[in-house]
């Protein structure tokens, strides 16, 4: 007789085969006429090995009981058959009801065990989380009393922290007492949250909403995650769908930064070595792993955005589609792509009525069968700064391009752009960043984040420390940092084997729509796969400016500007000063429309051409001779000149010459702050009227000088109502079409307004909210003492 205990049998088959061994054992005994008592004798010894074993085995004393009534109860039942034989329908039943009454047993010991088991972990969970709890209960109460201090709200409670999984940080569940607070008062503190906890350099505080108006969540970084090596590109190339998120890189908290781009046209900015090409790669990357999904290309630089794709094709032997269905890497192929892009979104429309009624939905389902368009445009300021504007086809293609973006959101024909700013002056027409519901800023400075994302974001460039670093902001959610994913050539090539069949085909539909340029869109693409040279560019065809009209008896200094332009190798800084000549004909444009409409300013006119550096003579003591009064035959004085001379008498600083340059001039190259200081020092029609400061010499001034008590009356009016307008200034001021003139003049070079914009309206560049510092900064630059200005 033999019962295995530890052989795993349940409460079904281990009664069964107790039973059966037990009958087996006694039929054997007594037909062999062994002794009865031995059932006894081998039932106890058996009792006493499964005690030591269980008990060594740590079993509980309701097993021992039920092991050791067992085998007691086998035995017994053994000895009574082996004395009076098994085969009687007496001792059958009596072996059939122990079989079921252990079976009974041992299903309600199991289940008291899993009991016990379910009561200690659960013992042991409540003692871990109380330990944790009050573990995290001094961290919640200094935060409480932090978050009252720093943001002056008395009863700020800290109800949850959560610690990161991946260390370096902590999450917290704060809720607002009443009296109408929100997550956007806590989230203007953030920096100052951050300097009381005495956080590392790198270290951010993060403020987002919470589960309700009166709550929020605040994510307090405790180690540098951005520090170091960058994070690389996922090795995940599973398929995706255009319907999931964009994998970006990773925020602070260490969650995934991935927006859904169904919907959104989207934008990146950054300054040169930002990693804003990167982010674009891992857009790419993101895009070509979707199932639904054609990627297109735009790069007027030779295509380079396009080119480690598909020369990484090229070299692994073309295996499916090619991971960019379409480059543009000329004007020519730009309009080409542009207005096939814009017919098959006006057709696909009524085409697929049915197939969105059928889903009932107003946008396109997009599939393989019907696939979205997804076309990144690299240095989108090619197509619409002033400068490339002047190309007829490139102003053709984005005009179209702009079509697109306002007509095809819902037949997912998207625009996913890059820039190096997002301001006027490098993409004259903003309606790109006005419909861009996906705004990214690589690491940059604290104007072109509030110009992108906004005044009440509060995102600062030190969220953003190193390249690589930047702020996301999607539709009307606040702005969060974030690390982009890193990505090289060798993960590039990878990411082009693994997604190989994942390409789709463009449909029948947009196909016919796209016409013959779709078809032929591979002519003349070798040298974008390596295997030819870049083909010699084609000269661009730019539009004449028109002659300007010179007054009567007035000196034209810019006669000589519509001469041939010499040779790229002849002429240094070309570009710099077509850019610089653009900006003085726009003044001089000003100026000659308020003379044309009021003969009568002549006289003020006159002081403001004079004012902008055209015409000046200088006095008699530094000759007649105007190059003996230049300090510099750099192209670039007479823009620092220029600005100068309208700071007014309180002067201007080399930094904030260089601050309006960059404003007002983006293809200029920034001279140092020590250069402009050196230029000007030599200058002597300039002073120093306080240090650190140049402005013209006194009686050299402008006589009609603007007060700056006017200009500030000026940026109040302006920031105040959002309305940029010389008119309006002219109304509410009283003062001369002139000074009005002047006044805007004067608000542009310090950042309040944007550039003039022909017959409309100037951009106001600042939101209403930050007009007190506003005054403040201008009456400082201005020379104005801020404890008596009532502006």
């Amino acid at each position: 007789m033999q019962i295995d205990w530890e052989s795993g049998h349940g409460p079904f088959t281990a009664p069964v085969s107790a039973a059966g061994s037990a009958l087996a054992v006694s039929y054997a005994a007594a037909a062999a006429g062994v002794a009865p008592w031995w059932g006894a004798a081998v039932a106890g010894a058996g009792l006493v090995g499964s005690h030591i074993a269980g008990r060594r085995a740590g079993a509980g004393r309701g097993d021992l009981v039920l092991r050791a009534a067992a085998w007691l109860g086998a035995g017994g039942w053994c000895s009574w058959a082996m004395t009076v034989g098994p085969w009687s329908g007496e001792r059958l039943a009596a072996l059939a009801a122990g079989a079921v009454g252990l079976g009974a047993a041992m299903a309600g010991n199991r289940a008291a065990r899993r009991r016990a088991a379910a009561e200690h972990a659960a013992e042991a969970a409540a003692a871990a989380h109380a330990t944790l709890q009050h573990r995290y209960r001094a961290l919640a109460e200094q935060w409480s009393a932090r978050i009252s201090r720093v943001a002056s709200i008395e009863g700020v409670q800290v109800v949850g922290v959560e610690m990161w999984e991946h260390g370096g940080g902590f999450t917290l569940e704060a809720r607002l007492p009443e009296g109408g607070y929100t997550w956007r008062d806590i989230q203007r503190v953030q920096d100052g949250l951050a300097g009381d906890a005495r956080l590392p350099n790198g270290c951010t505080v993060e403020v987002t909403e919470g589960a309700d108006r009166g709550s929020c969540l605040i994510n307090v970084e405790t180690e540098n995650q951005v520090a170091g090596e960058p994070k690389m590109y996922p090795d995940d190339y599973s398929p995706r769908s255009y319907n999931d998120g964009l994998p970006l890189g990773t925020h602070r908290d260490g969650s995934e930064c991935a927006p859904v781009c169904r919907q959104l046209t989207g934008i990146t900015v950054g300054r040169r070595g930002s990693g804003k090409t990167n982010v674009m790669h891992v857009q790419i990357a993101g895009e070509v792993r979707m199932i639904d999904a054609l990627v297109w290309v735009i790069d007027l630089n030779g295509g380079g955005l396009a080119l480690p794709w598909l020369r990484a094709w090229h070299r692994v032997g073309r295996p499916g589609r090619p991971p960019i269905d379409w480059v543009a890497d000329t004007p020519e192929k730009l309009l080409d792509m542009a207005e096939a892009l814009l017919r098959i979104a006006k057709a696909r429309k009524p085409g697929y009525a049915d197939v969105m009624i059928e889903a009932n939905d107003d946008k396109l389902p997009v599939s393989p069968a019907i696939p979205a368009i997804v076309t990144n445009a690299d240095e989108i300021a090619e197509l619409y700064s002033g400068k490339a504007r002047r190309n007829p086809t490139i102003r053709k293609a984005g005009d179209v391009l702009l079509q697109v973006v306002e007509l095809a959101r819902a037949v997912a024909c998207n625009i996913m752009a890059s820039a190096l700013r997002a301001t006027q002056d490098v993409l004259e027409e903003p309606q790109l960043v006005v419909q861009s519901g996906l705004k990214i800023c690589m690491k940059s400075d604290q104007r072109e984040l509030a110009y992108l994302m906004g005044w009440d974001d509060k995102i600062s460039p030190e969220d953003m420390p190193e390249p690589g670093t930047g702020a996301i902001k999607e539709l009307d959610a606040p702005a969060r940092p974030f690390q982009a994913y890193r990505i090289t050539p060798d993960e590039i090539a990878k990411i082009v084997v693994a997604t190989a069949e994942y390409r789709p085909e463009l449909d029948e539909l947009s196909r016919r729509a796209a016409g013959e340029a779709y078809e032929r869109r591979w002519d003349n693409s070798d040298h974008l796969f390596g295997i030819a040279p870049q083909p010699a560019p084609a000269p661009a065809a730019v539009e004449a400016a028109p002659a300007p009209q010179v007054r009567e008896g007035w000196t034209d200094p810019t006669a000589d500007w519509d001469a041939p332009e010499q040779p790229a190798a002849v002429v240094e800084g070309d570009s710099a000063i077509a850019d610089a000549d653009a900006a003085m004909r726009r003044i001089r444009g000003e100026i000659n429309d308020v003379t044309d409409r009021d003969p009568d300013l002549e006289q003020e006119a006159r002081a403001i051409f004079e004012a902008s550096g055209f015409g000046y003579k200088p006095p008699a003591e530094l000759g007649d001779d105007v190059n003996s009064a230049q300090p510099s035959s750099d192209p670039r004085y007479p823009i620092v000149f220029e600005i100068v001379a309208g700071a007014g008498a309180a002067g201007i600083g080399p930094e904030a010459i260089r601050d309006v340059i960059g404003r007002l001039h983006p293809g200029v190259e920034v001279p140092h702050a020590a250069t402009i200081g050196r230029w000007l020092g030599a200058d002597p029609r300039v002073h120093k009227p306080r240090f650190g400061r140049y402005a013209l010499r006194p009686g050299l001034e402008p006589a009609d000088q603007v007060d700056p008590a006017i200009v500030l009356h000026a940026a109040e009016l302006v920031v105040s109502t959002q309305f940029g307008s010389a008119a309006m200034l002219q109304r509410k001021l009283r003062i001369p079409e002139a000074t009005a003139a002047q006044v805007m003049t004067v608000l542009e070079q310090h950042g309040v307004i944007g550039p003039a914009n022909g017959d409309r309206a100037r951009d106001v560049l600042v939101p209403t909210g930050a007009l007190p510092l506003v005054i403040f900064k201008l009456a400082r630059d201005l020379g104005v003492d801020t404890g008596e200005t009532d502006s």
